[in-house]
This record gives C-alpha cells, structure tokens and sequence, in this order.
C-alpha cells in the first residue's frame, strides 16, 4: 500500500471518527446546555420582573426630581438674563416680551421676577403683578418663596400641584444681581403617563413583547393575582395552576432567590418582590405584589436537540465525503510540490540551492505554484543581497565616519561661538558699581549654558542721579550678544542728565529697529534715582520682574507702565511712572531667566513664587537679597531647567529722605 493510500485511508477514519465523536458530544452537551440556558433565561426573567415591580413606584418620583432640577437650572439662566437685561437698562416691557417669547419658544410656561419688596414686575403672563409674601392662605405658591429674598434658602423646589386646571411645578432661585426672587413653572401632566406606563401593566407587556415567556403574573401574598399578561395564541395563554399559585405563596413566605420548578410541560420561575415586603401586615398589603412570576415552555430543550442532531447528521455526513475527497485530491496533487520546496529549502540551508530544480513546481498555476515562484525568486535575491551586503557597510562606515568629523567640527564652532558672546556679556557689565552712606547697589549675573545676551547696567548721570538698567535679549549666541552690544550702547549713548526712562525707550527702540540684522527683539526696565530725594522714575519694554520692596516686606509690582519690547515695532511710545524709596526700601530688578526657570514638573518659578521670596527677605542688604534670589531659582529648576541668564540688579536706600536732603 503506497503512502498515499495509507493518507487516504487515514483521513477518512479520522474523519468518521471525528464527526461520530463530535456527534455524541455536542448531543449531550447541547440538551445540558439547552436546559441550563432555559431555566436561566426563566430565572432571568423573573428577576428582571420582580426588580422592575419594586423600581416601577420609583420612577414617576425620579423623573419628577429631575424635572425640578431642570426648572431650577431654567429659573437660574433666567435669574442671569434679568441680571444682564437690567445691566443694559432695558425697560420693563421689552424684558416682559422676551420672556413671553422664551416661554413662546420652549421655554418654562410661567416665568415670575420680582423687585426687592416682593413684587412681581416682571412674568410673560398677563394680569397685574402679584405680590410675593402674602398671605400664605390666600397665595401659599407664592408665600413658599419669600424667604429666597434674603437667600434663605437660595433655592426652593416645590411639589407638583393643580392650579389653574393644569399640574403645575413651580421652582425658584434667588437673584444674582440684588435681593429678588426668580421662580419658573412647568406643566407635569406627562408625569400621570409615565407613571401608567412605568406600573406593573406596562412591565408585564414589556416582557411578553420579547417572546422569551408564555406569560407572567404579579401576586400577593394571598396569591391572588395583581397583574398578568400572556402571549396570544401560545399555549402558556391559561391561568396559572393551582400548583403554581400554592408554590407562589410558598416563596412569598419564605423569601429568598429565585426558584424555578417544573409545571407538567412548562417551567415556572418565582422572584420574591423585596420592595413590597415592606407593605406586609398593613392595611391593604394585599393589594401590592409580593411575588413575580413567568412561565416558559419545559419541552423547548427536547425540541432544540432533536432539531440539532438532524443537523448534525446531515452536516457529519457532508464532511465525510468532503474529507475523503480532499484526502485523495491532497495525496495525489499537493504531495509532489510539497517535497519539492522541501528539498529546496535543504539546499538554500546547505548553501548549494539551484533554481531549475523547481521548474515543474513553478510551471503549476495554483498556490503552491505561486509559493515556488516567489521562494525561487527570495532564494535568488538572498544570494544577491548577500554579496552586496559587505560592500555596502563598507560605505555607511565611510559615511559614519565623516559625519562624525562634522559633528565635532559644527560643534566646536559652536562652542567658540558661545565662548566669544560669553565674553562679550561679561566684558559689557560695569566692573564697579556707585557706593555712597545713602545708597546700597549689588547686581550679579549667572550665565546660561547657551549665552542669552541679558544684562544689566548702572550709570551715573550727575553726583545725584544714577540710571539703572536691567535688560534681556532674544536668542542666543553670537546674535544674541550683538543684540545686547547695540541695546546697551544705544541706552548708553541717549544717557545724561535730564532725560526720562521713557525717552531712553523711545530712542533705543528706534535705533534698534532700524540697525539691528537680526530679527531679534529685547526687553528692558530703566529707572532713573535720585539718591537725595529717593525719587524713582522708571519705565519698561516688555520687562517683568521689578518691584519696589518696602522696609516691612510690602512688595509692590514696577511693571504696569510703559509698552513693547524694544525692536518689535519703530515708533512705539513708552509711558513712565514714578516712586519713592523710603529708608530700607529696595528696588529689585531681574531677567526672564529667573521668572520662566521651570522645575522637572516645567512649573516656572514665577512671579508669585518671587514677590513671596521677597517678602521673606526684609531687613537684607542689596547683596545677600540678590544671592538669596538667585540660590532659590538654582534650587528650583536644578542644572536642567534654568530658562537662559540669571540677572539681578538690587538697589537699597540706607538713609531717610529728610537727613540726606540736609546733609546736602
């Protein structure tokens, strides 16, 4: 017997034992599972019956606090529209036929706003305005809402009541603009249909649309029946059985789970009504269902089987012959190809394939033609790829390696580059500041890794007036520093007695959008000080960071005067303002980079972090004020996250106004 009898032969035993084996199986589990599906769609059921029962009282009272919240949401956007309406100063007429136009609209049906004293000036109903707070007695709808004048409460929801031959529910807030109150009604009578919809009527019906039941029934306790309902036409359309109520009664008593038991020909599932236990012992307790029950039919399993082992049949002996044909067609046609792919894999795995040794295979115009088609053509491209494989590592090495003398040659321009405007940064701050018994100065500079050209500059006008600058320029590098080269030189050269921060600005800004090459742009706050009068005129580009800090820790913001960054556009005006710095009052001035230095979350340390930094550094000098600044930064951002240069330029007056105008 040749190897591909023995296939076939093998095939279709295995075939027919498949399918018997199959068979028996699924004949055993499908009746178990059948049965299990159907006493748990039976226990399912009745759940699902006697939860509904329990919630059905529920949810008329549910919709209802919903539609109070609703009226309480309306009542507040109308609250807001008086508001606004009233802010406009439009009259009482127009207002009362945008509210008749709302209502109109779909909105509430009754709107009601009054003055201070009650009154209700404002409705979209006709008739005079009624007065809020009268006698409960005669209004009781609108003596409820009284208190929502001094807000006690803010808010008030009342009950559903007839008025007027419509179920009214009114609702009401209070005003948001004056003492007043704001009350919304709508018409509920759609509450009486969901309520007749949501009863136990209406449940049983939805079930039995389902088709999953023969019929259902709501008991008491007594077993008498509160509600059924059955399918038409079906034979679970009779009355429940004496079996059935007696078992009914019982699991009413008893309580517990659902129970299902077999009724002659039909399951009967029995769900305990929890909710209407409550009801037991009282007046009327007979009424309220205690007890759901569903009937299903108890010969559907059989019937299911029956059906699915005709299938069963019909299909096993389909597959038979399919699997004995495509045992022959498998042996005879797929097996030559077969070994022939094998015995060319061997080959490409030894090294040693030839691709004419599957000629014939790729001749076939099936799968298996294709697959020998394309594994020839991978064997071949394999071989190819192979040889060009060394070659070209060899260039991607050259290629590597002259980038790589790129990258340190870019980088070392780099660095000369940052190392020429680090230079100029440090060259270009004054190597001396003003010392005087009247007058503190300190400022300090911490450059970034990449140069960000700020600065900061003290120049002293005449014997009494000193120019303070605390600038920051865009970029970095090498246009950066010449940026900061032309900023200073400009504020330098416009610098002599007499002139005002805000004409400084003005020139400085001029010049640096007509020379600068770069589309740069910079930042800056001067002051102008005497240091006899402690007078402080100051204005700013662009510039946070300056505040005036009071001997007893009272900061004060500098920078809520002046106008653009420098450079951004010609002709912008600068307005200036001016301060008086007191004995041990300060004036602190500092650079973006301090502000946006940002921690590893990228919180900046901001200006409130600042100004509350400050305010702990009271009684200070200049200097340990400027440190205390720039070593809390440091500490927030770490190495990582400072935000460019850290500038700071402090001034401290020492002595009071009066004593140095007489000691001059």
């Amino acid at each position: 017997m040749t190897f591909q009898q023995r296939l076939i032969l093998l095939v279709s035993g295995l075939v027919v034992l498949a399918v018997l084996a199959v068979t028996a199986v699924l004949a055993w589990t499908t009746h178990g599972a059948l049965s299990s599906r159907t006493e748990t769609d039976a226990r399912m059921a009745a759940g699902l019956l006697a939860r509904a029962a329990a919630q059905a009282r529920d949810i008329p009272q549910e919709v209802e606090a919903l539609l109070g919240e609703r009226l309480l949401s309306e009542a507040t956007l109308t609250a807001h529209l008086v508001a606004v309406a009233e802010t406009a100063k439009l009259a009482p007429k127009p207002l009362n036929d945008r509210l008749k136009q709302i209502a109109e609209q779909g909105g509430p049906e009754e709107m009601w706003i009054t003055d201070n004293r009650g009154r209700a000036y404002l409705h979209n109903l006709s008739g005079p305005d009624p007065l809020f707070g009268q006698d409960s007695k005669t209004a009781p709808r609108h003596a409820a809402y009284t208190g929502l004048l001094t807000r006690a409460p803010a808010s008030l929801v009342s009950e559903a009541a007839v008025e007027g031959g419509k179920l009214m529910k009114f609702a009401g807030v209070a005003g948001v603009d004056k003492p007043r109150i704001v009350q919304v009604g709508a018409d509920v009578r759609r509450l009486a249909d969901i309520a007749k919809k949501a009863g136990a009527d209406g449940l049983i019906d939805a079930l039995l649309g389902t088709r999953a039941v023969e019929a259902a029934w709501l008991l008491d306790r007594d077993g008498r029946v509160v509600a059924r309902g059955a399918v038409i036409g079906e034979s679970g359309g009779g009355p429940l059985s004496e079996f059935g109520t007696e078992t009914a009664k019982a699991v009413a008593t008893a309580g517990g789970d659902v129970r299902v038991v077999a009724d002659g020909d039909s399951l009967l599932a029995l769900a305990p009504i929890r909710a209407a236990g409550t009801a037991a012992g009282g007046q009327g307790a007979a009424a309220v269902p205690a007890i759901a029950v569903v009937r299903l039919p108890g010969n559907e399993p059989a019937v299911l089987l029956h059906r699915q082992l005709k299938i069963a049949g019909l299909l096993g002996v389909l597959v038979l012959g399919a699997g004995i044909y495509a045992a022959i067609r498998f042996a005879r046609n797929q097996m030559d190809p077969v070994e022939r792919l094998s015995e060319a894999v061997k080959a490409v795995e030894a090294g040693r394939f030839n691709p004419f040794t599957l000629n014939e295979a790729t001749a076939r115009d099936d799968e298996f033609g294709r697959l020998s088609r394309v594994f020839r053509n991978m064997a071949m491209e394999a071989t190819a790829r192979e040889e060009t494989l060394d070659s070209q590592l060899l260039l991607r090495n050259v290629e590597l390696e002259s980038k790589t003398e790129k990258l340190a040659i870019a980088e070392h321009i780099l660095e000369e580059e940052q190392r020429v405007a680090r230079d100029v940064q440090a060259n270009l701050l004054p190597r001396q500041l003003p010392v005087g018994r009247d007058s503190q100065f300190f400022g300090a500079l911490i450059p970034a890794h990449a140069v960000s050209g700020d600065f900061y500059d003290v120049i002293e006008l005449d014997e009494t007036t000193t120019l303070l600058v605390a600038a920051g320029v865009s970029g970095g590098g090498v246009p950066a520093a010449f940026l900061m080269l032309m900023v200073r030189g400009a504020i330098r050269e416009l610098a002599r007695p007499g002139i005002s921060p805000a004409a400084i600005l003005v020139g400085a800004n001029d010049r640096l959008c007509d020379e600068s090459p770069f589309n740069g742009f910079a930042t800056a706050f001067i002051a102008v000080y005497d240091r006899t009068s402690g007078s402080l005129r100051h204005a700013a580009a662009g510039h946070r960071g300056a505040c005036r800090v009071q001997s007893d820790g009272t900061v004060e913001p500098l920078t809520e005067t002046g106008g653009p960054a420098l450079g951004v556009r010609k002709g912008a005006p600068y307005a200036e303002a001016a301060a008086t710095l007191q004995q041990d009052d300060s004036l602190f001035l500092c650079t973006e980079g301090v502000l946006r230095s940002a921690d590893a979350q990228r919180v900046p340390f901001g200006e409130e972090r600042l100004i509350a930094l400050l305010q702990q550094s009271r009684g200070m000098s200049a200097r340990d004020r400027a440190e205390l600044v720039l070593r809390s930064v440091q500490a927030h951002a770490g190495p990582e996250g400072v935000a460019g240069d850290l500038v700071c330029l402090v001034l401290r007056r020492l002595l009071p106004v009066a004593e140095t105008a007489e000691a001059v």
